[in-house]
């Protein structure tokens, strides 16, 4: 199956992966305003497929503004390489030693271990089990395997109220960094400008052809961002409620 598949889904309880039937139909080249990103994602990417050993991926920042997305987009950017990626839900992190015997078997395609919107409370145990995943405990992890992570938290976790009444403070300080320290590559992605969110509103509407006199459009998409902001999603769910796509 994965010689014919692009992307699955990982289900953990009966460790099998799914097959994603319906991929995005996503064109890289049309991610507007996140350029920077684009570009460091997709070198890491490229030298992943070539064979070459890189660093895990956390894309982190403002919501809306392209991380799942630019994530979902090396899809179809790479669709004629070995490459492929893999979704495992924040619940079957735990589970992933045993998807990594499934990419062992598979070791002439490259797998891109994708977790998305990640978050976690200091008090779960979830971010524990991330760090073992990541670092292998015993067991060496898979050379064709990598970890790209999203998240609207640069650390990942949620700070405690009760740490400061710590006897050793700095303790805790080492354990959340602990985890992010093993993202090598760590992209943010931040708030658009007024500017940068009228180009993308103009774009959508210009590859679809909206016929809508520019002025008007514009104080449309300003109207819109008072209550929905300035990020990418905003100015598509806008371009949306012109009903031109």
């Amino acid at each position: 199956m994965v010689e014919r598949v692009l992307a699955f889904v990982w289900d953990g309880k009966e460790k099998k992966l799914k097959e994603v039937k319906r991929l995005p139909k996503i064109d890289i080249n049309e991610l507007l305003g996140i350029e920077k990103q684009k570009k460091l994602v997709i070198s890491n990417t490229k030298s992943f497929i070539e064979g070459k050993r890189v660093n895990n991926v956390l894309l982190w920042g403002e919501r809306g503004t392209g991380k799942t997305t630019l994530i979902k987009a090396l899809i179809n950017n790479f669709r004629e390489s070995p490459l492929r990626i893999i979704q495992v839900l924040k619940s079957d992190i735990i589970t992933i030693p045993l998807l990594y015997d499934i990419v062992y078997d598979h070791e002439s395609f490259r797998f891109i271990i994708f977790l998305d919107d990640l978050s976690f409370d200091e008090k779960e145990g979830d971010f524990r089990d991330l760090k073992i995943v990541m670092e292998g405990g015993i067991e060496e992890i898979p050379e064709n395997s990598v970890i790209y992570a999203t998240s609207n938290r640069r650390n990942l976790l949620s700070v405690d109220s009760q740490r400061d009444s710590e006897l050793f403070p700095e303790d805790s300080l080492q354990e959340r960094t602990s985890l992010i320290e093993r993202f090598g590559l760590r992209i943010g992605f931040y708030r658009f400008s007024e500017s940068e969110y009228f180009e993308i509103v103009k774009h959508y509407v210009n590859i679809h052809k909206g016929k809508i006199p520019e002025e008007q459009l514009l104080q449309k998409a300003h109207e819109w961002s008072l209550m929905h902001g300035t990020s990418g999603r905003a100015a598509y769910q806008f371009v949306l409620s012109l009903n031109i796509l």
